[in-house]
């Protein structure tokens, strides 16, 4: 997925290249095929298109579909997808995203559908007497492939993200979640959280969550980013914590994630496990200024210290050590 978008970007940023040496490319698109596999008829899915002015001068675009999907696709604000636009502003030399809404007509056959997604350059009343000439060369399109199916598809895939790993006595512990539809129906994941104080090996919190009430169901290809899920610390110890995170579709797991965490100030072996806590202050706010203020990283400058420290003195060793072979062999001459 990374490696595709710095494909993506690097593209974009050629067609950019293009674009400001002369005014042949008046548009750039991400051109890579759509390919939807295995879509319920009535079924829809959402697709981010990325279009690029390279002009010196906002400009006017239009979005359509054609071929076996046109009448298909309506096109969308990433951040509105309750009013349809046909087409948009787009600022002098900027990139600007659009969503379209796939939706398979009720009644579609089972079989592949080829088309085209296309984005158009709307010319100024001054450019109408050029038009044939300027909507060949202002025109992009994307193709689109759409496999029809009667068979219902799950597939999620989801991201957990804390805020920290490090959390102070009483703080929450925050996370984010992201989940992406990969499946053809549309799903409310819950979610199964389970904290397991890592020392005692004792479960402190194991419960079921369900879908976010106020958000809307996530269609297929969609990703989506959740409110931020918080489970209270009050009165847990200080200590290393398991957090188990289970996404559940239907009762049915469909993704685990875990990480670990810290409740307070632990200190560990070198071994990564838990050691023992540091409960004087003093002593924690010496090691966290000599960090700079963080408290690993002042960990990390004491051992570093203490190894150049052995080196020094290994050093002086192996001098003292052969001082005195010299000194004995001047005794021998």
């Amino acid at each position: 997925m990374k490696a595709n978008k710095k494909i993506f970007s690097a593209i974009l940023c050629f067609i950019f290249c293009l674009g400001t040496a002369g005014s042949v490319f008046g548009i750039g698109m991400v051109t890579e095929p759509i390919v939807v596999d295995n879509i319920l008829r009535g079924g829809e899915i959402m697709k981010t298109i990325t279009v690029l002015n390279p002009e010196e001068n906002e400009v006017f675009y239009s979005f359509g579909s054609e071929g076996g999907i046109e009448g298909w696709v309506t096109f969308f604000e990433t951040d509105n997808l309750k009013e349809e636009i046909v087409k948009s502003t787009i600022p002098a030399k900027s990139y600007y995203d659009v969503t379209a809404k796939i939706k398979v007509p009720e009644g579609t056959p089972n079989g592949k559908y080829l088309g085209e997604i296309f984005v158009k350059k709307e010319a100024k009343d001054e450019e109408r007497q050029g038009e044939s000439s300027v909507s060949v060369a202002h025109r992009i399109s994307r193709e689109v492939s759409i496999t029809v199916t009667d068979q219902e598809v799950i597939g999620i895939g989801t991201t957990m993200i804390p805020e920290t790993y490090d959390l102070g006595q009483g703080q929450p512990l925050k996370i984010k979640i992201i989940y992406e539809n990969t499946g053809n129906i549309v799903l409310e994941p819950g979610l199964h959280l389970k904290i397991t104080n890592i020392k005692e090996e004792k479960v402190v919190f194991n419960a079921i969550f369900p879908y976010f009430e106020e958000e809307e169901p996530i269609r297929p290809g969609e990703r989506r980013t959740m409110p931020v899920f918080e489970w209270q610390t009050v009165g847990q110890p200080e200590g290393r914590y398991l957090a188990e995170v289970i996404t559940l579709v239907n009762n049915e797991n469909f993704a685990d994630n875990s990480f670990r965490f810290n409740i307070g100030d632990v200190v560990y072996s070198p071994d990564g496990e838990e050691n023992s806590y540091l409960t004087d202050n003093k002593v924690l706010g010496a090691v966290a200024f000599v960090g700079g203020g963080n408290l690993t990283i002042g960990w990390f400058v004491i051992g570093g210290i203490l190894l150049v420290l052995a080196l020094v003195l290994a050093k002086r060793k192996r001098l003292i050590g052969q001082k005195g072979l010299d000194t004995q062999s001047d005794k021998e001459l």
